[in-house]
């Protein structure tokens, strides 16, 4: 499948959450000149302090996780394959 009609079926699930690796993410973007898709973790708890350009601590943000989309065969990489399981209906 090329990568565009990835990207834009990928599109249509921002904002929808999924369990990953053991924790419970949204979707919150898909970066096509990356090839890949940025989650966003739902716990409060899971806020890391953000620094500044000169490493001063300066708030806590939301931590995120970046996938690949596509994999060596063209189709969807297994990382999100496995995400795509783990989709939260509802």
């Amino acid at each position: 499948m090329p990568p565009d009609s990835l990207h834009k079926r990928l599109r249509q699930l921002v904002g929808s959450r999924f369990h990953y690796a053991g924790e419970r993410w949204t979707l919150i973007e898909v970066l096509a000149d990356s090839d890949a898709l940025v989650l966003q973790h739902d716990s409060a708890h899971h806020r890391p302090v953000q620094p500044s350009l000169y490493g001063a601590p300066v708030r806590r943000s939301p931590e995120t996780l970046t996938l690949p989309i596509s994999g060596p065969d063209g189709a969807y990489s297994a990382e999100v394959a496995d995400l795509l399981r783990g989709r939260v209906v509802g």
